[in-house]
C-alpha cells in the first residue's frame, strides 16, 4: 500500500530505495535482494568504523559469483543514480522555497540580484545601456566520450524526476499518490531491465545526439526563462530598457572539433549540422503550431497590422492545409500566419541538408531565420500586452537563441 513519505531528502531516498529493493526482488530474486542489503549494511557499518564489518564485507564481495556480482553492481549503480536524483530534487525544492521566502527580492547569485546590485551601486541608465550593448553570452557544449550513459537512460531518469516533482504537490489525493508510486515502480523496473551502457563504442554522432538531448529537454525551455529574468530585472530598475540583440546563444564543439580526433571528418560535421538543424526546425515547427492554435483572435475584435495582411497576401496561393485553415477560420489572421510558418518549417525539414553541405554547388536554404523572426515580431507588436508577454514572447526568444 502507498505510504506518505513526505518530500524531504531522507524520505525521498527511502522511497526510491524501497521501490528499487522491490524491483530487485521481483526481477532478479529475493536472494539477490537480501545479498544486496547485506552488502549495503556491512558497507555502512564499515564506514562507521566497525573493523569486523570491513573484513566480512571484503570476504563477501570476494566470494560473489559472476552473475551475483553483475546484479549487485547494477543495483548499486541504479541506486546511486536515484540518490543523485533525490538530491537534485531536494536542491530544486530548497531553491524554490528560498525564492518564495524572499520574493520579490531576488535570491543570491541570481540575474535579478546582479541588476539590483548594479543599480544600488549607482550605475546610470546610460551606463547600463552601454553595458547591455556589449552583452553576449555563448554557452558551448563539449564532448565527453567517457560518458557511457545512453539517452534512453537519461530520459528515464528525467521521467522519474518529473514524478518526484509531482509527488511534492501538497494537495495530492491518496489515489494520486498511489498512481505516482506505481509510475515510479514502472520507470525503475524499466531502468533495471535496460542496458545502462551502449553495447557498441559510441560514435561522434552518438555524442552529438546526447548533446542534442539536453538542448531538446532542457535548454529549449530554460534559456528563454533566463532571458526573461534579465528583462524583468531591467524593467524593475531601468523601465523600457532591454537588450536589443540576441545576447544569449548556444553553441557546440561536438561533431566539429577536429583537434586530434580523426573520427571527426567533413561527413561527420555535415551530419552534425543536419542533426542540429533537424531538431531546430522541428522544435520551431511545434512552437509555431502551438502558438497558431492559441492565437485565435478574431480580426473583428482586434485590428491585425497592415504589414501582416500584406505578408499574407504575398504568400498566396497557400499550401492545401493552410488554405483549408483559411476556409475554416476565415477571420483569424494570426492563426493563419503562424500556421503558414509551421508549414514552411515542415517543408524545410524535407531538404537534404547533409547532401547540400557536402556539395560544392552554392545552395540557398529553404528556411532562413528572418523568414520567421520578422512575421513573429510583427505579430508580437500587434498583440495586447497581456497576450504578447506569454507564449509569443517565448517563441520570439527561442528564435533569437
Amino acid at each position: 500500500p502507498a505510504q506518505s513519505y513526505g518530500m524531504d531528502l531522507s524520505a525521498t531516498i527511502h522511497l526510491l530505495g524501497d521501490i528499487l529493493g522491490q524491483v530487485l526482488a521481483e526481477q532478479e530474486s529475493q536472494a539477490i535482494f537480501e545479498l544486496e542489503e547485506q552488502i549495503r549494511l556491512l558497507a555502512k557499518a564499515s564506514r562507521a568504523g566497525e573493523a569486523s564489518s570491513e573484513s566480512r564485507l571484503d570476504e563477501l564481495i570476494h566470494n560473489l559469483e559472476s552473475e551475483q556480482a553483475r546484479a549487485i553492481a547494477a543495483a548499486f549503480s541504479l541506486y546511486f543514480d536515484l540518490v543523485n536524483l533525490a538530491e537534485e530534487h531536494h536542491r530544486v525544492r530548497a531553491l524554490r522555497e528560498r525564492q518564495r521566502a524572499k520574493y520579490p527580492t531576488p535570491i543570491h547569485d541570481s540575474i535579478g540580484e546582479a541588476v539590483d546590485r548594479l543599480h544600488a551601486s549607482g550605475v546610470t541608465r546610460q551606463q547600463m545601456e552601454a553595458l547591455l550593448a556589449n552583452l553576449h553570452i555563448e554557452l558551448v557544449l563539449t564532448a565527453h566520450p567517457t560518458e557511457a550513459k545512453r539517452r534512453t537512460m537519461l530520459s528515464k531518469m528525467r521521467r522519474i524526476a518529473g514524478i518526484l516533482s509531482a509527488l511534492s504537490h501538497a494537495d495530492l489525493l491518496p489515489r494520486e499518490t498511489e498512481k505516482h508510486h506505481a509510475s515510479l515502480e514502472a520507470e525503475i523496473t524499466s531502468a533495471w531491465l535496460t542496458e545502462r551502457a551502449r553495447t557498441a563504442r559510441p560514435a561522434v554522432t552518438d555524442e552529438v545526439r546526447t548533446g542534442l538531448y539536453f538542448v531538446d529537454e532542457i535548454f529549449w525551455q530554460v534559456l528563454p526563462e533566463i532571458s526573461a529574468e534579465l528583462d524583468d530585472a531591467l524593467e524593475r530598475h531601468y523601465p523600457g530598457l532591454s537588450v536589443r540583440h540576441a545576447w544569449l546563444q548556444l553553441a557546440s564543439w561536438i561533431g566539429g572539433d577536429r583537434d586530434g580526433n580523426p573520427n571527426v571528418t567533413q561527413e561527420v560535421t555535415a551530419e552534425t549540422l543536419r542533426l542540429h538543424r533537424g531538431l531546430a526546425v522541428e522544435k520551431h515547427r511545434q512552437a509555431m503550431q502551438d502558438l497558431a492554435r492559441r492565437l485565435s483572435l478574431s480580426a473583428g475584435w482586434t485590428s491585425p497590422p497592415a504589414e501582416l495582411l500584406t505578408w499574407l497576401e504575398k504568400r498566396r496561393p497557400f499550401p492545401p492545409h493552410v488554405a483549408y485553415l483559411e476556409d475554416r477560420y476565415a477571420n483569424e489572421p494570426y492563426r493563419l500566419a503562424l500556421s503558414l510558418l509551421a508549414q514552411d518549417l515542415a517543408h524545410a525539414s524535407q531538404d537534404d541538408m547533409r547532401a547540400r553541405l557536402l556539395a560544392r554547388e552554392p545552395h540557398t536554404a529553404r528556411a532562413k531565420l528572418t523568414d520567421f523572426s520578422t512575421p513573429v515580431e510583427t505579430i508580437l507588436k500587434a498583440l495586447p500586452a497581456t497576450l504578447a508577454g506569454d507564449l509569443p514572447l517565448t517563441v520570439q526568444r527561442q528564435l533569437q537563441i
